[in-house]
This record gives C-alpha cells, sequence and structure tokens, in this order.
C-alpha cells in the first residue's frame, strides 16, 4: 500500500424510509413536505411538538438548572460569598471552550458585585487541570473560593490541598468523572452519577451558563440579561464538538445570532481580522475561522491573554490583542504543518496501515499544543484512531482522536497501569506518560483496538438523509432545511443523493485543488462545488458525463448574486467505478 496517497472510501448509507401513512399523517398536519419530515423522523424528531419545538426553538425552553445534581450547593455557596465580600478566583482552561466559560463567568460575576479575578494555566508549565501552582496563586491573593469551568471533575488531590489551606472549591465540568469523584463544597458535571438534568452532553461552558442561570433564578435577577452573553456561549460549545441537539442546540443558536450583534469589543476586532466582518457567521466560521485564534495563543502558551480579550471593554486593547491571536495562528499553523509532515514520515516507517487498527507516534521536539489537530487530520486521512505524544523534559503528553465506535477513555482505562494521567471524551483525550512506557503502550493501545474495532467499524461511512431528484431542490427546500441550524455533531447539515447526474460542459480546478462543474438532471441544472476533489477533473472529462452525487445544498453569494449550489461529498461515476480522491 501507498502510505502516503492512501485515503478512506466512504461507504454510502441512505437512511431508511419511515412508515408512508406516518409520514403523510405528520406532514400534513404540520404543514411540511414529506423530504422535511423524513429527515426529521429519522434524526428522532418524531412528534408534531417536537417538530415545531426543533424547527421554532425558544430560550423558553431552557431547563431548569436547579435539576444539575451538585448546583443547589454551588449556588448556595456563591451566595454566601457574594455576601460576604469573598475573594474569588474563576479557575478556566487553555482552550476555546475553557476560555469562553471563564470570560462568561468572570463577567456575570463581576456584574454582581464579586471580588473576582480569573487564572488559566500555562498549557506548556502546568498542563490541564487544576493544578496547585494556581491554588497556591489564588491564596496568594487571598482567595477564600475557587470555581472551575470545564476542568476539576478528576482533580481529587488538588481539591484536598486547596482545602487544607482554607479555600473552598465549586467544580464545573463536563468531561467523563473517573472512579474516585473529588470531594469540593460542590460538583457540578451533568454526567456524574445519579444526575437527573436531561438537556443532552453540555459543553464547559454550557455547564457555566446554567450555573449563572441558577443564580439570576436564585438572586430573582432578570435573566434576559445572560442572552447578551450567549455569543461566549456559541463559541465554546460549537469548538468543543459537542453534540447540537438539547439545549446546547438552543444555546448555539441564539448565541449564533448574538455573535454577529456582539458588543464585546473584543470579539469584534477578532471578527475584522478574521476577514468575517459584515459576513454571515455560522458554526462553521466559528470551528474553522474564529475558534482556531482564540486556541492558538492557549496552544502556545499563556491563554489568560485571550479571556482578556473576550472580557476588556478597552477597543484599542482589544484590537492589539486581536492582531495578536491572528500572528499566533499563523505561527500555530506553520508548526502544524511541520508537524504533519513529520508524523506521516513516522507513519510510513512504523505503521502497518493494513493490519493496525490504531496510530500511535511519538516524537521529542513536538509542540503539545498542537499534536490534537494534528490528530485529528490524521484520523480524518486513515480513519484510524490516532494517538500523538509530544515527549519534553522525560515526560509525554499525548493528544488522541478517535472514529465511531471506539470509545478513547475506555481504551485508556484498559492502559491506566502504563499512563500517569489521562482524561476526556468518547472522541477526543489527553494523557500523559512516562517516556520508558511509549513502546508498551502503543503495543497494548493496538492490541485493544484490534480487539473492539470491527471490520465494519474501519469502513468509513457517509450518512445520507434521503435520495431525491435535482428537480425536487428549490429555495423553499433549502429555507425550511436552513432552519436545521446550527449544525454540527448529531444534527449535520442534511446529505443528499442524486443519480445519473449529466454533466454539462467542462469541468475543471479552481483554487487549491477543488471541482467546479454544472450538473443536469431533466430540466433542473445545478452549479457544483467539490472542495478537495480537484483530481476528478481528469477523470470525469475522460471517462463520460453521468455521475452520481452525494452533497449538501447551499446557497452562494457571489458578485451580489445569491444562487443554490451543491457541495459535494462525495462522487461515483453512474457507470460503476468508485472513485474517491
Amino acid at each position: 500500500m501507498n502510505w502516503a496517497t492512501k485515503s478512506i472510501s466512504l461507504k454510502w448509507v441512505v437512511a431508511p424510509e419511515p412508515d408512508p401513512e406516518l409520514l403523510q399523517d405528520i406532514s400534513s398536519k404540520i404543514g411540511l413536505e414529506k423530504i422535511i419530515v423524513k429527515i426529521l423522523f429519522n434524526r428522532q424528531i418524531d412528534t408534531v411538538e417536537v417538530i415545531r419545538q426543533f424547527l421554532h426553538p425558544s430560550m423558553s425552553d431552557l431547563l431548569d438548572p436547579f435539576t444539575m445534581l451538585g448546583m443547589d450547593k454551588a449556588v448556595a455557596r456563591i451566595l454566601e460569598a457574594l455576601q460576604s465580600n469573598e475573594k474569588i478566583m474563576v479557575y478556566g482552561d487553555y482552550d476555546v471552550d475553557g476560555i469562553t466559560a471563564a470570560a462568561l463567568l468572570y463577567m456575570v460575576m463581576n456584574k454582581l458585585g464579586a471580588q473576582v479575578s480569573y487564572y488559566l494555566p500555562n498549557r506548556l508549565i502546568e498542563g490541564y487541570g487544576l493544578s496547585v501552582d494556581g491554588i497556591k496563586e489564588a491564596a496568594a491573593k487571598g482567595v477564600s473560593l475557587i470555581i472551575s469551568v470545564d476542568t476539576g471533575v478528576t482533580a481529587v488531590e488538588e481539591v484536598k490541598y486547596a482545602k487544607s489551606i482554607g479555600i473552598d472549591c465549586i467544580l464545573t465540568d463536563h468531561h467523563e468523572p473517573g472512579e474516585i469523584l473529588p470531594e469540593p463544597v460542590a460538583l457540578v458535571n451533568p454526567k456524574q452519577k445519579d444526575c437527573t438534568y436531561a438537556g443532552g452532553e453540555l459543553s464547559g461552558v454550557g455547564v457555566a451558563f446554567k450555573l449563572v442561570q441558577a443564580l439570576y433564578q436564585k438572586l430573582q435577577q432578570d435573566q434576559t440579561e445572560l442572552e447578551e452573553h450567549l455569543d461566549l456561549v456559541a463559541l465554546g460549545t460549537s469548538a468543543d464538538i459537542v453534540p447540537l441537539v438539547g439545549e446546547n442546540r438552543i444555546l448555539t443558536k441564539f448565541g449564533i445570532r448574538q455573535i454577529s450583534r456582539t458588543t464585546k469589543p473584543g470579539l469584534k476586532s477578532l471578527i475584522f481580522v478574521s476577514g468575517l466582518m459584515g459576513k454571515e457567521i455560522g458554526t462553521g466560521q466559528v470551528v474553522f475561522i474564529l475558534a482556531p485564534r482564540i486556541n492558538a495563543i492557549g496552544r502556545l502558551g499563556d491563554a489568560e491573554m485571550a479571556v482578556k480579550l473576550l472580557t476588556t471593554r478597552d477597543e484599542r486593547a482589544a484590537a492589539e490583542i486581536a492582531r495578536q491571536l491572528d500572528r499566533e495562528n499563523q505561527r500555530r499553523k506553520n508548526i502544524d504543518e511541520k508537524t504533519l509532515g513529520e508524523a506521516l514520515n513516522q507513519i510510513k516507517e512504523t505503521v502497518d496501515l493494513e493490519n493496525d487498527r490504531a496510530i500511535i507516534l511519538a516524537s521529542e521536539g513536538w509542540h503539545q499544543g498542537v499534536i490534537g489537530i494534528v490528530a485529528s487530520r490524521l484520523v480524518e486521512k486513515f480513519h484510524l484512531p490516532t494517538i500523538m505524544i509530544a515527549i519534553d523534559n522525560g515526560e509525554g503528553k499525548g493528544s488522541a482522536r478517535s472514529i465511531p465506535g471506539f470509545h478513547l477513555c475506555d481504551a485508556l482505562k484498559e492502559c491506566e497501569d502504563l499512563l500517569l494521567r489521562y482524561g476526556g471524551h468518547k472522541y477526543a483525550a489527553g494523557l500523559t506518560i512516562n517516556p520508558v512506557n511509549i513502546d508498551q503502550f502503543r503495543e497494548r493501545m493496538k492490541e485493544v483496538s484490534r480487539r473492539l474495532l470491527t471490520d465494519d467499524d474501519l469502513v468509513a461511512k457517509l450518512y445520507i438523509d434521503s435520495e431525491i431528484e435535482l428537480s425536487q431542490i428549490d429555495d423553499n427546500l433549502l429555507n425550511v432545511l436552513e432552519t436545521f441550524s446550527p449544525f454540527g455533531p448529531q444534527n449535520m447539515r442534511p446529505i443528499f443523493l442524486t443519480r445519473n447526474c449529466e454533466i454539462l460542459g467542462q469541468p475543471y480546478s479552481v483554487g487549491k485543488n477543488h471541482l467546479k462543474m454544472k450538473v443536469r438532471k431533466g430540466e433542473a441544472v445545478f452549479d457544483v462545488i467539490g472542495f478537495g476533489f480537484g483530481e476528478w477533473v481528469r477523470q470525469l472529462s475522460s471517462r463520460g458525463n453521468l455521475v452520481d452525487l452525494v452533497y449538501v445544498i447551499e446557497y452562494n453569494l457571489w458578485n451580489d448574486h445569491t444562487r443554490i449550489q451543491l457541495r459535494l461529498k462525495d462522487i461515483k461515476l453512474a457507470a460503476g467505478d468508485i472513485g474517491h480522491y
């Protein structure tokens, strides 16, 4: 196998057809086309009431925050601190989720009159999570209450230490709890055992929002005041790639709107330097344009500057920090590319892509702030769980990314005797390891992946919402589909299949390896753009003009003209051969 050009072939999986009578019944009751109702049914949105709530969400649909275990204790302790004028420290994390959560809680506590500061660990010095260094800084400032956001659920010893020097801790988190929980004044994490919260898998900033929602409720404050901070919730939630269903979807939908009209000078400056001023901003723009700039400063060093950006009212300071984040992001991208090249070379030398079911790479000199990004790119290319370990000063720090069917935390648990620390989610995790254990860890993870991953798991699947004809595509369909937004995990933009489309004229390549062409079926004609499909130009030009297309439908704004276009997800020659480059 040519390791450098190996790419995954996608298996097309078309969603099943729902019961036709039920489909007709709901379609007529709610006044929607059957194709729309079918898509909703296959996303478990299958009653008139649930469909209406999905298409027309409201902030009033949010759940009572006090259904979250530990919330009452957390609010009671914060109110005590406010009444006693205690010094409070918000302890965040260095990724976008942790940064936005810290900024949100800091600004709300400040507005409530608290003596509040914030602290984010330096990724390169302290690493992830609540640290003794951070607690010592809190003590030096006279802090008597630490409130963590997006971290803390594994901080057993750190909470003990804080308690021993007279500092109470409230931990708010959304990561998987370990077998032994810390014992703070309050632990607020919807994933902890016996928590009855039913709003879905929140991000760290989502949990922080529920906390401030509960505070406002207890203080009988106007909760609509909190909506000005939904821009932060949308940033952190989108960037953390949590499911955009339940409360996440509501908070992100209204938060995306708030980003476009934000009053925060720092966020406005970031939008400007990112080239998004005056443009439509959705979850895609957040994930691929705004979030990397916020992340960059935390990946490469001190994330507190990003909190300052989001909380400052000084427009000149905001503009300067935004420019610095933009520069740091460019530096981060350069490091990404260098690390990716080194990782691919290491795969060539050490990985058997025919037989291995996991990729575990390690190297001195890798920047621990970018290995998670590179691991994600390798997962996209090879569709295998991937762990990259950066070795520095006798310690290995790793970032892991996974595929459906492989729970990273469960797999790492089977290797915990070889690890110093680990934690995270099903699809993303971090770990710390003694370098002498890396070879044994690699073999153990390969054994675990061979046992847990089936042959079917190793086949990358492209899930298709419906097979349709081009004649069914019009503005009315697209406008209803747009109400499904914001798009993200478990609520992806609907994907369609149309067979036997005729290519009109000559396909051509644009930009960096992108395919552009026109297709027709019957009387319907549409432009097609295929990002990364440029190699298809030659094949389509020489192999006939009938193709099966899998695509999403979107508007393309060009020279002040808006037209519907099909954005390619995959393509096959209608004559039979699959060719996905």
